[in-house]
């Protein structure tokens, strides 16, 4: 905390030039930042644990109006109830706090120098003789603090001998205080999803590795490194630690208070992550059983369906084939919330019971929150950290009495029996994986001991480790979706009221996902099945924040930004066009592809390919979409967003039942909505350029858009598109058809030599019609005779025409004598006598009158004579 530390003594020495009583409550102010930061360093060093006792101290600090509540919080931490869940790396620090010491070390000095003030100003000091801990430091503070708030009441003379002694207090603390200086830093993801980083305490190496590595999941704020990184709660800052802000009561169902102990500024912090209440919570539905009971052929404690399920045989027969598989240790079952993991797991883990595949089956469930028609209730994840699971498991495999001996280790009891179970083949089943403490270190150590025949089956909403095989659960198919609906309908005595169009509508609307079909039926039973769906949806806050919250926290910002970019318009996207946007508005283009992937893997969007030119599209389902408006509303990016938005409705409506749907429509409708002017162009041009280097037939579709602009500087870039399409297309017929493109653009030009450089392009491929060929003939032989083209070398001349006349003799069969005069015409150019007096008597012979073979017959008898 030296940046903060310094922040503190420059405002004190500001004070100390004013007067003694100025710098004495400078100095109370400065104690109280001090306690309030060894509070908030101390809780953020507690582990996550299933009495929550993290949150239990939070809840009660952010609501705090006086430095006293922030002291009994330290004395909860390091020696009370909440003692025990401290990280092992925090208790030489604990220690430095707790420790009985002599008059010979800092502690005991800082303490009695905090007492020698107290008598200062005449208050009662309630503290034993003999040795003293610093724990102490942070009680008789909250004494001094609370009783000369009443800044009358203070003689000046006091506060000018009480501050020499808690100034001398106060430095003792700062200077030796060990906690004060753990690595500590303020971080930022950037849109690559490598952080910024900027150092709090000075040289914090811990935190480089977030500078090179995309692979953590991070949100910004401030952070300390005891083992790993620890975000520090109640206190902002931002990347230039321009200030901090601490919690500082005023408590509302929306807002509490950040006091600045620095500058006096004041911020305010969303009390909304605040509201739950932080007494004990129920266990969820989905717990393991207490005890492994013989069924079938094995042991189990997996749970039962608790409700009546629709089959998606599809899934479950895949997942049943990947149990029974011995290739795959570990199978992830990946999916948004609600969308079915777990009944999945549920439906198809009792048919192993009659295999001889596993001897047990063990569940481990970590949910957090259960899905209910009636909305998202909270309860506690039965395990969150490697020492749940193993404790867990040993107390259902292993005596009591086993299990209570000093030399007995829980964790190391449950690595072993991953790798060799003593009950024989075992699947172990992790249900909820994401709520887990740390689920990337979670699974390292998983997968490091994991051995066949032993198997692991994982549910989970979030896939950043490698390693497994994973099983994506996506929304449920129409017809499971009906049989859903129907059955839902039922249950709430509704089944009668459901129309066939109302369950097109549900299923449209939900995109299939089975708890929002829950949802929807569940607030229409209220209103007589009456309601719009979409209202509904949004409507559901509760719900939505349960669904998808955890997941968009995890993601990166880059694709935070893409998820509220499609979010701001309800339509669907070409990937491309919304690729091209993002990569020109964004500063890290190359993190847009992976960032549209990462939510399609995570189900926050879905991708489908057009009937008509395959190509990639993307939609939100409703849900997603609603979560997603929610926090555009609020998001500090919605200026840019909009922007990107309004650029990405050029494109147009799409729907992904639409047929008809195609890349090329949407182009076309993009560079319709352009103004044809230079300037226009340059400002989309980097747009225009990313969708066809993907998109070949974009080139030909600006080329035509740049030559209906009147403009010659456009038709030099649409020359160049064309160019660029030939160098791409495969098709021989769009082909032929771009070179007479570029053909009549040259012409526009004023380049006869590039002008019949296309035109004998188009002329060598078999799609040609013989009337083209014959026509192009017509159009060169034109050019020469009137001196449009002048070829002085006599090479290029001869290669060019060459190439025109070897087609069109291959195909002379097909000419009549009007084409025979035209091929003529170009033997006589080419000074191929004998080929030119061939052509024009096999022309005479199948039109002894045609005008122009007996003009060519006169000129070429002139020519010999």
């Amino acid at each position: 905390m030296q940046k903060f530390i310094r922040m503190l003594e420059h405002k004190m020495e500001v004070a100390k030039e004013d007067s003694d009583f100025t710098f004495f409550f400078s100095l109370l102010v400065t104690g109280e930042a001090i306690t309030k930061m060894i509070a908030l360093l101390s809780v953020a060093s507690l582990n996550i644990d299933k009495d929550r006792h993290q949150y239990r101290i939070l809840h009660d600090l952010v609501r705090a109006n006086g430095i006293g509540e922030w002291s009994k919080a330290i004395d909860d931490m390091v020696v009370g109830t909440a003692s025990q869940h401290i990280t092992s790396e925090f208790r030489v620090h604990q220690a430095e706090l707790t420790r009985k010491v002599n008059s010979d070390e800092w502690q005991f000095v800082a303490v009695e120098e905090l007492v020698s003030a107290l008598r200062e100003l005449n208050l009662q000091v309630d503290i034993s003789a003999g040795k003293k801990d610093l724990k102490s430091w942070f009680k008789l503070f909250t004494e001094l603090r609370n009783k000369t708030r009443g800044h009358g009441a203070i003689k000046i003379e006091s506060a000018s001998n009480a501050a020499v002694y808690l100034s001398r207090s106060i430095d003792l603390i700062v200077d030796n205080l060990t906690l004060l200086n753990i690595p500590m830093a303020y971080i930022r993801r950037n849109l690559s999803g490598k952080y910024r980083v900027t150092d709090i305490v000075d040289n914090s190496i811990s935190f480089s590795k977030l500078k090179k590595s995309d692979k953590y999941h991070l949100e910004d704020g401030v952070y300390m490194f005891l083992g790993d990184f620890r975000k520090v709660p109640l206190i902002i800052s931002d990347s230039d630690l321009s200030d901090f802000f601490i919690s500082n009561g005023g408590f509302t169902n929306r807002k509490y208070e950040l006091l600045s102990y620095c500058t006096d500024d004041k911020k305010s912090g969303d009390s909304s992550v605040y509201m739950m209440p932080s007494g004990q919570l129920p266990p969820s539905e989905s717990d393991g059983l207490g005890e492994l009971t013989a069924v079938g052929e094995c042991f189990s404690n997996v749970p039962s369906l608790s409700y009546k399920y629709i089959r998606r045989e599809e899934l479950e027969d895949q997942l049943l084939s990947l149990l029974k598989d011995d290739r795959r240790t570990v199978v992830t079952l990946l999916g948004r919330g609600g969308i079915g993991k777990t009944s999945l797991a549920l439906k198809v883990i009792p048919w192993l019971y009659d295999t001889t595949r596993f001897d047990a089956i063990v569940w481990f469930s970590s949910r957090d929150i259960d899905l209910k028609i009636s909305g998202a209730k909270l309860v506690t994840a039965n395990v969150i950290s490697d020492k749940d699971i193993s404790k867990y498991y040993c107390s259902l495999v292993l005596s009591e009495e086993e299990r209570s001996k000093k030399t007995f280790d829980s964790i190391k009891y449950f690595q072993e029996q991953l790798t060799k179970s003593d009950i024989g083949s075992c699947l172990f089943v992790f249900d909820n994986f994401e709520t887990t403490e740390n689920p990337l270190e979670l699974f390292k150590w998983i997968d490091t001991y994991i051995r066949n025949p032993n198997k692991v089956l994982i549910t989970t909403r979030l896939r950043d480790f490698i390693g497994d095989y994973p099983v994506n659960v996506h929304g449920m198919s129409y017809d499971e979706s009906e049989k859903l609906i129907r059955l839902t309908a039922d249950n709430l005595g509704a089944g009668e009221t459901l129309t066939s169009n109302l369950i097109d509508e549900i299923y449209n609307v939900s995109a299939g996902h089975p708890y929002i079909i829950k949802i929807m039926l569940g607030e229409l039973s209220k209103q007589n099945m009456k309601g719009s769906l979409p209202k509904i949806v949004a409507g559901s806050e509760e719900v939505l924040t349960a669904l998808f919250e955890r997941t968009y926290a995890a993601l990166n910002p880059c694709a935070q930004r893409v998820f509220l970019t499609l979010a701001s318009w309800n339509s669907t996207v070409p990937r491309l066009a919304l690729e091209a946007i993002l990569m020109v508005s964004i500063d890290e283009p190359l993190e847009v592809e992976k960032a549209i992937d990462n939510l399609i893997q995570y189900s926050m969007a879905e991708e489908f390919k057009s009937n008509i030119d395959g190509q990639k599209f993307i939609a939100l389902p409703y849900a997603a979409m609603a979560f997603g408006e929610k926090k555009c509303r609020v998001s500090p990016l919605k200026a840019i967003i909009g922007n990107d938005v309004r650029t990405l409705q050029r494109f147009g409506p799409a729907k992904p039942e639409d047929k008809k749907i195609s890349l090329s429509h949407h182009f076309a409708r993009f560079l319709g909505a352009l103004p044809q002017t230079e300037t226009e162009f340059e400002n989309n041009k980097n747009i225009i350029e990313r969708i066809c280097l993907s998109h070949i037939d974009g080139w030909l579709l600006v080329s035509r858009w740049l030559e209906e602009s009147g403009d010659i500087n456009l038709y030099k870039i649409a020359n160049k598109y064309l160019i660029r399409y030939l160098e791409n297309e495969t098709s021989e017929a769009k082909k032929v058809a771009a070179w007479k493109q570029l053909a009549e653009l040259s012409r526009e030009l004023g380049e006869p030599l590039e002008e019949v450089h296309s035109l004998i392009e188009a002329s060598q491929y078999s799609e040609v019609e013989f009337s083209d060929l014959s026509n192009v003939a017509n159009i060169i032989n034109r050019m020469l005779s009137n001196h449009e083209l002048e070829l002085e070398n006599n090479d290029i001349k001869k290669e060019l025409l060459s190439r025109l006349f070897n087609v069109f003799w291959r195909r002379k069969s097909e000419a009549d004598a009007i084409d025979l005069s035209r091929m003529a015409w170009l033997a006589l150019h080419l000074q191929r006598l004998e080929n030119a007096k061939e052509l024009i008597e096999l022309g005479l012979s199948k039109d002894p009158f045609n005008r122009y073979c007996l003009k060519l017959r006169e000129k070429l008898d002139n020519y010999h004579h």
